[in-house]
């Protein structure tokens, strides 16, 4: 008689899927695998602030320290790429910005901005021919940064044109090449166009620089062109050795004419008994 066969089943398998340990192992993977996705998520947010946007604040007239510390309470960053010179605006303040206020950015984007200059760059008075038309002169110190001061007038035989220029606040005329801080104001004289009134021709030989000038410009004339007979030492100090046109009896020329002169260190006899000797 054979014995039936037991059919015998293996409760392990069974028992161990349904045992505390490994619930608990299942629990925590689950929970670490949602820490995982939780911290990569964070990790891309706070690199590329996609969850986050920004106003940008309105930074001008602001000195780049107050702006800086604007920006970062709105988690922003500054960053100056340009400084220019405005007379009218306070030294190191935001003159613009870039994106502008009021723009929606992401956290953490860099604002630029271009700051106010402290003091003024240089630049060189330039050189104007007596007789440019004052449109023209205008063009020109608008070029090399210079401003507009007051506009006198001379007689001259042309009206509105350069005779010429002196810087506010500085005593004579400059002379081309001169440095002066940009946005200087630049005042003007002009011809009157008063050509046909009639005026004696000054006797100016013997005369200083200084005081030809002076008497020229005291009958209503202009200096012409300054050619100098040998080294000059000190213009200022140097003597009117030779004049065109001459003075003399019945010598008349119209107002506003110019007078071209030589000049020499030395004294108009001393220049002549030179000029014999040679």
């Amino acid at each position: 008689m054979t014995k039936a066969k037991k059919k015998t089943s293996n409760p392990g398998i069974l028992h161990f899927l349904v045992s505390r340990a490994f619930l608990l192992n299942v629990v925590l993977a689950v929970v670490a695998f949602l820490l995982l996705v939780w911290l990569t998520l964070w990790g891309i947010s706070r690199y590329s602030r996609h969850a986050e946007s920004q106003t940008v604040p309105d930074l001008t007239g602001l000195v780049s320290s107050d702006a800086a510390a604007l920006l970062d309470r709105a988690g922003l960053e500054l960053s100056v790429i340009d400084s220019t010179f405005q007379n009218d605006v306070r030294p190191m303040t935001v003159i613009s910005q870039d994106p502008p206020s009021g723009a929606r950015v992401k956290g953490g984007r860099t604002i630029y901005v271009v700051v106010n200059r402290k003091e003024p760059p240089p630049t060189e008075i330039p050189y104007i021919e007596v007789g440019t038309s004052y449109l023209s002169v205008v063009e020109i110190l608008e070029s090399r940064g210079l401003k507009l001061g007051n506009i006198s007038y001379r007689p001259f035989q042309y009206k509105d044109v350069f005779i010429e220029m002196r810087i506010q606040g500085k005593p004579g005329v400059p002379k081309p090449g001169t440095k002066v801080a940009k946005g200087s104001k630049v005042d003007l004289v002009l011809g009157n166009g008063l050509g046909d009134t009639k005026v004696e021709v000054p006797d100016l030989i013997g005369l200083t620089y200084y005081e030809a000038i002076n008497l020229i410009q005291l009958k209503e004339l202009n200096v012409g062109t300054v050619i100098a007979s040998g080294a000059i030492s000190d213009t200022i100090d140097a003597f009117i050795v030779r004049q065109f046109p001459p003075s003399g009896a019945d010598q008349y020329i119209n107002m506003g004419s110019m007078l071209d002169i030589w000049i020499s260190d030395s004294a108009p006899d001393l220049f002549q008994d030179e000029e014999n000797i040679d």
